[in-house]
């Protein structure tokens, strides 16, 4: 026998090879097999598309949007959907029932618990598969109903869990938003974002996994087998790519699919226009990646390394969150200090004032803290500090602060160690200014921080 794993890969090279009749063999065993292998059944959409039974196809392609979004895999509904609009577009009621499910005000929303995926080891039956006397006419005709086929299918699930982003927003603005989504289908080993290169948008993967690597001694955009580190594996319904798209910077790792998948796809232009039409989408954009950049600060600063998962989400809780438009001052030189800052995302600049001019020490980007050195000394603030551009911050009260460092030796430690690190980085270049010997090393001096992973 045959594992279902061993058949997917099979019929998905057979795909990629023009082999319709044998991947449609092998995919209706898995659809016999398990009937609730909702990625077989789309596959099966896909090769009837290809050998041009567009009809069938578009049957196919219509249940699985529908069993997906009552069955609570809204992002299959999703890509079935979206392939569905470049056939037939007459797929609006499909679009409406999707919103209706899952957009903001659903009563169908909640916690879920949704009949898992098929094992990957379980073995294929013989039985499952077709008759080898069938030709390829037959095995077509075949694969097509054993896809439509609601038979062997659990019931639906009386509640569904929220799309990240597209439950925030009532039914028009969901559907309007999803018009605004692409679906990227990537064959294996396709990069879908790579390090080093600009982000102009965010992924979901919706069917598929994926690898995060990152090149090892720094950055570049190739990567490959023998310089590469693996940072983390993806599964479906796992985000990328909203960290580089947000700040601004390029990708600090790079994303490929491990096997064919398919990837929704949000571009900065597409849902910067959504935005500006409708100005809840805005509102909803804004806190999905302010929620983002804080679960992303959460798992990877040293703030939150000493911490559990509920005490970061508590201590995450404390600070709260400012907006600060470029020019505007954050910390004035030589006022006491207020508390602890950190930069959820945009970008400040760290001046001190010699002989009537500013001197630029630092300049901090999304993940910094800054305003440690008057708290760790007890003293005045020992720089300003402004938006280069509109950013935002997180900031943590003294008080809250000073019993943080007593309870937690770890954090008192690496914020004495980062704000003497700091003082001396300042020191030594405001000496050089002094002495108009400066050099660009100098002047630009920056910290020596932990690095976020930021794709």
């Amino acid at each position: 026998m045959v594992t279902r794993k061993l058949l997917t890969q099979d019929a998905n090279q057979r795909i990629r090879a023009g082999d319709n009749e044998g991947a449609l063999r092998g995919l209706v065993a898995l659809v016999r097999s398990a009937p609730h292998d909702l990625d077989a059944r789309l596959r099966i959409g896909d090769a009837l598309l290809i050998a041009g039974d567009n009809t069938q196809a578009i049957q196919v392609y219509a249940f699985v949007a529908r069993e997906a979004s009552l069955s609570g895999y809204p992002l299959k509904a999703i890509v079935a959907l979206k392939i569905l609009a470049r056939i037939d577009p007459a797929i609006n009621e499909l679009l409406g029932q999707l919103a209706q499910r899952y957009a903001a005000g659903s009563p169908a929303l909640g916690k879920a618990v949704r009949l898992a995926p098929p094992l990957p080891e379980a073995e294929v039956p013989t039985e499952a598969f077709v008759p080898n006397e069938l030709d390829y006419a037959q095995v077509r005709a075949v694969a097509a109903q054993a896809a439509t086929l609601r038979e062997g299918l659990p019931g639906y699930p009386a509640s569904v869990a929220p799309i990240p982003l597209l439950s925030d927003l009532p039914p028009d603005a969901f559907v309007k938003m999803l018009s605004a989504v692409t679906l990227q289908r990537s064959p294996q080993g396709t990069a879908i974002i790579r390090e080093g290169e600009p982000g102009d948008a965010f992924y979901m993967l919706a069917r598929g996994t994926a690898r995060v690597t990152r090149r090892a001694g720094g950055g570049g955009t190739v990567v490959t087998p023998e310089n590469d580190v693996l940072l983390a594996t993806l599964g479906e319904g796992s985000i990328v790519g909203e960290m580089a798209l947000v700040s601004g910077a390029p990708r600090g790792a790079t994303v490929s699919v491990v096997d064919d998948s398919d990837v929704l796809v949000f571009g900065r232009d597409s849902l910067g226009a959504v935005a500006r039409e409708i100005a809840v989408v805005g509102q909803a954009l804004e806190r999905f990646t302010r929620d983002r950049l804080v679960q992303n600060l959460l798992a990877t600063h040293a703030i939150f390394k000493p911490f559990d998962r509920a005490q970061r989400v508590q201590l995450a809780s404390r600070f709260s969150a400012h907006d600060a438009p470029a020019g505007a001052v954050i910390i004035r030189e030589g006022d006491v200090g207020r508390g602890l800052f950190l930069l959820l995302s945009g970008q400040v600049e760290v001046t001190r004032e010699s002989n009537g001019q500013r001197v630029v020490l630092a300049t901090l980007d999304s993940g910094d803290v800054f305003g440690e050195i008057a708290l760790i000394e007890q003293g005045t603030t020992t720089a300003t500090v402004t938006a280069v551009r509109n950013s935002t911050v997180m900031f943590l009260s003294r008080e809250l602060f000073d019993r943080l460092v007593q309870g937690v030796p770890e954090l008192r430690a690496y914020f004495e160690n980062l704000a003497q690190d700091r003082l001396m980085d300042a020191n030594l270049t405001m000496s050089a200014a002094a002495e108009g010997t400066a050099s660009e090393e100098e002047i630009d001096a920056v910290l020596d921080e932990d690095d976020l992973v930021l794709v």
